[in-house]
């Protein structure tokens, strides 16, 4: 089977990394995938192996569909591909959509798309499939594809036993990755780890993301940094190479920190699930999907992320986390999220498709 996805952000995390683990996994099961990015937002830099990964316009991919003899395309959020998927007029190739924004700016352009030229619709949770289903009832292939966690990447080292004083100096780490815009929540960010300073004493808050963010925005995250008094205790990495994100989280679990997750919303929380693979504990908005995605573990805080009280009492709780509460969690994502899962809700949504 030949499966072309198509995509606007070639970003270096998110959506883009999650292609390139969907193509590792189809490729390793005997299927040829291709990967199309409009749009090279530093993913084209980091890539290891650049086969089978394309950049370019709209003009370019409709070539490529044209050339490509696919059995599936499959369009992630990017409306201005659609038209021109489904490849020659007398060699008509099935479409997917793949709805993977869960904001209603993102979901508006769902109103312009013609659910009758669709050979389905693909969504990461069954939360994605209900906002989905709400804009567009009348579709009737709506199916829950997972993404892939790579547990092989993202895996704790052994903790180590610290005596009481020992734990007591450390410098806790916490770990925010996300868009320095609203919908993450990126302020309260900031103002959170003022809060931990007070709280914790010596805090260190890793923030990860917003390479793409306008320079307006960076100089709103400095001055608010500022303001706050913890520019000092920010360190601000607006795009990191996948294999360097485990150690970070890894930092982060054995300083007796956590990651904090201030999202309006999501549409499943890969980094999440990464940094909880690492062990590190989770402070979390109380979000619909993460009550679907994650199992319960002590390791996983879901609170009301608008109640300062809330996040103190949750930072407050921290500690090196259990190597046995790490592992029952770990088991448990990597048999939901693994690849075989993928492989077998990817094959089921495309219909059966056999491998040509």
């Amino acid at each position: 089977m030949r499966i072309l996805y198509g995509y606007r952000y070639g970003i270096v995390g998110g959506v883009s990394t999650q292609l390139v683990l969907r193509q590792g996994a189809l490729r390793r099961a005997g299927h040829d995938c291709e990967l199309f990015f409009t749009q090279d937002n530093g993913l084209g830099a980091v890539l290891t192996e650049r086969q089978g990964i394309h950049f370019g316009s709209p003009a370019k991919f409709r070539r490529l569909v044209r050339a490509g003899r696919f059995d599936a395309v499959v369009i992630i959020d990017t409306p201005e591909l659609l038209d021109l998927a489904a490849g020659l007029v007398f060699h008509r190739v099935p479409v997917f959509l793949d709805i993977h924004t869960t904001t209603s700016a993102g979901l508006a352009y769902l109103r312009e798309v013609d659910i009758s030229k669709l050979s389905g619709i693909m969504v990461p949770t069954v939360y994605s499939s209900n906002l989905v289903r709400a804009r567009l009832p009348k579709a009737d292939r709506v199916s829950v594809v997972p993404n892939i966690i790579d547990s092989d990447l993202f895996a704790p080292r052994p903790i180590t036993d610290t005596s009481e004083e020992q734990e007591k100096d450390l410098t806790r780490e916490f770990v925010w990755v996300g868009k320095l815009d609203q919908h993450k929540n990126w302020r309260l960010a900031l103002i959170y780890t003022a809060l931990f300073k007070q709280l914790l004493g010596t805090v260190r808050l890793t923030l990860i993301g917003g390479y793409t963010a306008p320079e307006k925005q960076a100089h709103a995250f400095f001055d608010l940094a500022c303001e706050l008094g913890v520019s000092s205790e920010v360190d601000w990495l607006d795009r990191v190479e996948n294999r360097m994100l485990p150690a970070i989280y890894r930092r982060s679990a054995e300083s007796g920190g956590a990651m904090l997750v201030t999202s309006r919303d999501e549409s499943f929380g890969m980094a999440a699930a990464e940094a909880l693979l690492c062990g590190c504990p989770l402070i979390a908005n109380d979000l619909p999907v993460f009550r679907e995605v994650f199992p319960d573990s002590p390791l996983v805080q879901l609170l009301d992320i608008w109640r300062p009280e809330e996040v103190a009492a949750a930072a407050g709780c921290l500690s090196r986390p259990d190597t046995a509460q790490v592992e029952e969690l770990r088991n448990e994502l990597a048999a939901r999220y693994g690849p075989q899962a993928f492989l077998v809700s990817m094959e089921k949504a495309l219909g059966g498709m056999n491998a040509a």
